[in-house]
This record gives C-alpha cells, sequence and structure tokens, in this order.
C-alpha cells in the first residue's frame, strides 16, 4: 500500500520514508532520540577531525529526525534531539540513497527551503548514509557548518569511512537483536515442550516444600513459589476452616494475623468435601453456584477466574486453596490433576500447623495459669502484663509474682529461666514456687533467699538457670519507702519518681543456677523511694529486638516510662508496652508497683 505523503513530502519521498522493512530495521535498532553514548562519540569525531561545530548521527521516520549521536548542537535541540521533516536535510539522504554535499544552503534549491537554516543555522551540510544489512538507509552521519564551505574530497572520504564504521555498528546492533529475538522464540517452544517436566518436579518440590513452614502465612508463601512457573497464577490464598468460618491468609501487608474472613460456606448435603471446585466466570452462568458474595469478592480482588480446591485431612475438611487469574488460564485435565495433589501437600502442612498451634496456645495458657493473681496490698498499686511473642511457636520461661510477707513487707520478683520450650515453662513455675517459699522462710535480704534457692536447685541436681530480680519493699515513714533488691544477671529495675524523672538501679551480679561462676556471695542494694513512686521490673523481651543494640531498646524504654509517667498505673503499662515493643520476638513480662496508692493505706 502506498504511504500518503506528508506536507513537504513528494509521494516518493512517503514511499521511501514509510518503507515498512525499512521503519521494521529502525524499530529494531531500539534507538531513538534518547543520546546514545557510542554514537554521541561517533559524532564528536566527526565534529572534531573535519573542524565543523556540529556533527550528527541522524535516524529518519516519517514524522521527523531524531539524533541518538549529536556533537555541538545548541539548545535546546541538544536536549530535544529531534526535529520535524521541515528541519531535515538528512531525509535527502535517505530517499535518494546517495551522500548530500551543500555547500551554502541558502543558494542550492534541493534545500534553501529548509527551515533548519533559520533555526539551526545549518549553511554547509555534507550527510552520508547509513546502511543496513539488507540495504535499508536508516539516516545518515552528517557534518554541519554555520557558514558557506567548500568540502574537499579528504574530507568527504573521511566522512565516508566514519560513516561506514557508524554503519557497521548499527548493523551489529540489529544482528543482535534479531539473535535476541530468535532466542526469545526458542525459549518459547522450549519452555513449552518443558511444561510437563517442570510440573513433576514441581511436584518432587512439593513434596518438601512445606516442612519448614510454620504458620498459614509460609504455607501460602511456599505455595505461591510453588506454583509461579506452572500455573502462573496472579494471586494465591490459602484459607483455613474455623468454626465454620473461612479465615483467609493473602500475604496482603493489612490483613490480621488471624486471618480476613473468605465469603465461602462448608459443603452443603450431598457435596463431597474433596470436590474441585472450578469458576470461570461465564456470562451464561453469573453465579456458578458457588456461595453468595464469592464473586463480587473475585471481583474486588481484580480476579475473573479462580480455581479453588478443597484442602481434606482426616478429621474433614481444612480449608481452601485459593488461586486466582485475571483471564481464563484455559486450564487443562494435567493442570487440574497437578492443582489437586498440590492441595494435598497443603492440607497436610496446614493440620500440622494447626496442630502445633493449638500445642502452643495450650503451653501459653499454662504459663499464664501458673502465674498467681496479684494480692491487695494496703498502700500499694500492683500491675502485671505477660504477653507471649507474636512470631514464634516457642514458650518462654518468663514469670512476675508479689508476696504480702509479714510486718506489711511486699516481695516481688521477675525472672526468666533460660529455654523457650515447654519444658522451661516448667522449670519457671519450679524456680517461681521455690522464691516464693524461700521469700517467707528464710530471714534476711533478697540475696540470702536467692542463695537458698541455688542451693536447693543444685543439691537436687535440677539444672534451672536464668535471670531475675528479687525485690522487697517495706515503708519506713510516712510518704517514705525502703527498697532492697538482688539482681542476677537480670535487665534493670528502673523507678519513675513523682515528678517524672526515670532511675534506673544499676547493680549486677551473675546469672543463677551457675554456682562455679559465683566467686563470692550475691550484693544486696538500697534505695530510698517516695509515695508516687512507680518501680518498673521487666524481662529482656521488653527491650530486645532483632537488629538492634539492647541499649537502645532501654533508652526508648526509658523514654516511654517519661512520657507516659503521669498515666494511671494500668495505662502507662499498656502505653509503655504498645511504644517499646508493639511486636516482641519474645515473650514480654512487665511489673510495675506504685508506691502510696490513695484509698490503699
Amino acid at each position: 500500500m502506498r504511504a500518503e505523503p506528508r506536507a513537504g513530502q513528494g509521494t516518493e519521498d512517503a514511499d521511501v520514508l514509510g518503507d515498512p522493512a525499512r521503519l521494521r530495521a529502525l524499530h529494531r535498532s531500539e534507538l531513538s532520540a534518547a543520546a546514545d553514548p557510542e554514537l554521541d562519540a561517533i559524532a564528536e569525531r566527526v565534529r572534531r577531525l573535519l573542524g565543523v561545530p556540529v556533527g550528527l548521527v541522524s535516524l529518519v521516520d516519517p514524522d521527523g529526525q531524531s539524533f541518538p549521536g549529536q556533537a555541538g548542537l545548541p539548545p535546546p535541540w541538544s536536549e530535544e534531539r529531534r526535529t520535524p521533516l521541515s528541519h531535515s536535510f538528512c531525509r535527502h539522504v535517505v530517499v535518494s540513497a546517495e551522500p548530500l554535499v551543500v555547500e551554502d544552503a541558502r543558494e542550492d534549491e534541493r534545500v534553501r527551503e529548509n527551515l533548519a537554516i533559520r533555526d539551526l543555522s545549518v549553511i554547509a551540510y555534507a550527510g552520508m548514509p547509513l546502511v543496513d544489512g539488507e540495504g535499508h538507509v536508516l539516516g545518515s552521519l552528517c557534518a554541519i557548518d554555520a557558514v558557506p564551505r567548500r568540502w574537499t574530497a579528504d574530507e568527504l572520504e573521511l566522512l565516508a569511512g566514519l560513516a561506514a564504521g557508524c554503519s557497521a555498528e548499527l548493523r551489529v546492533r540489529l544482528a543482535e537483536v534479531r539473535a535476541r529475538e530468535e532466542r526469545e522464540r526458542r525459549d518459547v517452544v522450549e519452555r513449552d515442550l518443558s511444561a510437563s517436566f517442570d510440573r513433576s518436579q514441581s511436584l518432587l518440590r512439593a513434596s518438601q516444600a512445606f516442612t519448614d513452614a510454620s504458620d498459614v502465612a509460609g504455607i501460602r508463601r511456599q505455595l505461591s513459589e510453588l506454583v509461579a512457573t506452572t500455573l502462573e497464577p496472579s494471586s494465591v490464598r490459602v484459607a483455613v476452616l474455623d468454626e465454620g468460618t473461612y479465615r483467609l491468609h493473602d500475604g496482603a501487608a493489612d490483613t490480621p494475623r488471624a486471618g480476613a474472613e473468605l465469603p465461602w460456606a462448608e459443603h452443603g448435603p450431598g457435596e463431597s468435601p474433596d470436590e474441585e471446585l472450578l469458576v470461570v466466570g461465564s456470562e451464561d452462568d453469573p453465579d456458578g453456584g458457588f456461595p453468595t458474595g464469592f464473586r463480587a469478592w473475585l471481583a474486588h480482588q481484580g480476579t475473573r477466574v479462580a480455581l479453588v480446591v478443597r484442602l481434606c485431612g482426616d478429621d474433614g475438611e481444612l480449608g481452601l486453596m485459593v488461586m486466582g487469574w485475571p483471564a481464563d488460564p484455559l486450564l487443562d485435565a494435567a493442570d487440574r490433576l497437578y492443582a489437586r495433589t498440590i492441595a494435598g501437600y497443603v492440607a497436610q502442612a496446614v493440620a500440622r500447623v494447626r496442630f502445633v498451634e493449638r500445642r502452643v496456645t495450650v503451653a501459653h495458657e499454662m504459663q499464664t495459669a501458673m502465674l498467681a493473681p496479684l494480692p491487695e496490698v494496703p498502700g500499694v498499686e500492683l500491675v502485671a502484663r505477660y504477653l507471649p511473642a507474636d512470631d514464634h511457636e516457642d514458650v518462654g520461661g518468663d514469670w512476675y509474682d508479689v508476696s504480702l510477707l509479714p510486718d506489711h513487707v511486699v516481695a516481688a520478683s521477675v525472672g526468666d529461666v533460660v529455654g523457650h520450650t515447654l519444658d522451661s515453662a516448667i522449670r519457671m513455675g519450679q524456680i517461681r514456687s521455690m522464691l516464693r517459699q524461700a521469700a517467707w522462710d528464710v530471714e534476711g535480704p533478697p540475696s540470702r533467699v536467692l542463695a537458698a534457692v541455688e542451693r536447693a536447685v543444685d543439691g537436687d541436681g535440677l539444672g534451672h538457670a536464668g535471670t531475675a530480680v528479687l525485690a522487697r519493699l517495706r515503708r519506713r515513714d510516712p510518704g517514705r519507702w525502703e527498697m532492697t533488691w538482688t539482681n542476677a544477671g537480670h535487665p534493670p529495675p528502673l523507678v519513675v519518681d513523682p515528678d517524672g524523672a526515670v532511675r534506673v538501679l544499676e547493680g549486677l551480679d551473675p546469672l543463677f543456677g551457675f554456682p562455679a561462676v559465683v566467686q563470692r556471695a550475691r550484693t544486696d542494694h538500697t534505695a530510698e523511694l517516695q509515695d508516687g513512686a512507680t518501680i518498673v521490673l521487666h524481662t529482656d523481651g521488653l527491650v530486645e529486638h532483632v537488629g538492634e543494640d539492647l541499649d537502645e531498646g532501654s533508652r526508648r524504654l526509658r523514654e516511654a516510662l517519661g512520657r507516659h509517667a503521669g498515666l494511671p498505673l494500668e495505662e502507662l503499662v499498656d502505653a509503655t508496652i504498645t511504644t517499646v515493643a508493639p511486636a516482641a520476638v519474645d515473650d514480654v513480662v512487665v511489673l510495675a508497683v506504685r508506691l502510696g496508692a490513695t484509698g490503699h493505706e
């Protein structure tokens, strides 16, 4: 089909400039008005060797000319690197496929109407064709002078040689593009041939892929990686059936840890619990027989097609595997069989994770139950918090305890038994009980109480070890208290004075449970406190964060206590935990004691 000539073009010019094969070569060259360092260097070589102000590598299309290589163009042309054909001398080179040599453009009838004379000061011009391997002239390599110039034979020969080199560069690039296209075509064929192999390998990987998954979110991530190169879904989700509700895990940052609710119902009468369900978004069957709201949910997710497979275990249905696509993926029988097989592995992983989660929940409940309720203490307000870690399955050995001893002495302890297993929680219960009994039976300061417990642990061969702070509080005079404590390798107690100032109660001995390490008696420390002061004891989970120095966590704790010092005690504790450890990686225990509490005298 003959190209329509544009304004200022003849039909022959339009046919040459719009030749489809030539335009394909231009497109394949991947060159445009963007600067190309190698072509800029060629243009600079023209400018320097021929002694002209401007050198250009110009490529011409039906809409204009672009300069991927330029040297010496004035602004704004040097930034835009493109002009319309009304400013193009190079189009004459493309149309004629021959060099164009102009000594004074103002007197040359071929170009004297060209707007480049006025706008770009093109007076003298010498341009040589740039030719691809098929003989198409893509543009020109040209030298431009702003004054009339008689081009010598040597100059034109030099320019022709540079143009030959530039043409060779373009041919190399076109060859590279063709090679890349050929590789892409070959890759498509190989990908089609290896699809079944990849699927079988994916099933082999699936047998081991979910071994390390510790939660449903981890299962979803592993599933997404497995099917990414086989079924290639745009979204992968796992929904766990929990008391009649499907809780969705989709990997989104705003999805709650427990999962978002999926609009789906358990299988109805006569429906096989392991039935595979395929939603294809058929116009003839808009609801597809699926639960109300599910198709609307798909649309909200930007998904038109979803493959839904039930996850079934020994005790019945566990949930759903949901994969989505924005358009019909044309799944064949092998794809569906593959999806059902993968779903079997997912179901096994979900069953294992739920079993572990139930055990962890029971362990945390047992650990919490071993922490006795706080006593009513005249003149003292007590608040304690125990928060299990959010991001691991272990349970810890953290504890807190308060007793009201004879003579209105308050005994308080906070500690952490080494380990993060169910056995650690059991050891914690033993140590806590032993410390409480020793606090009642052993006369003397807290160091003697801890020493008595250490002797019992060592004598019975229990092997319990960890950190702890033991403190005794006694009212001395109206408005004044005395606190005596010993610290066995634990984060130091903090005091928030009535004026909001925060103090750290220093003094540190080795961990308990290592008699050979303690070469001397444990030390006691004493501080005088006033009514209105708040003592804060805590475990390291409050201030210890992955990738952060422990001192930085302690600094943030002191700042938070100072900032919230005026709050009621419960609000102070909760606000401090939220500020300092919003997502702790370890269990957190905080025990706060406010002295001289009104109404408790």
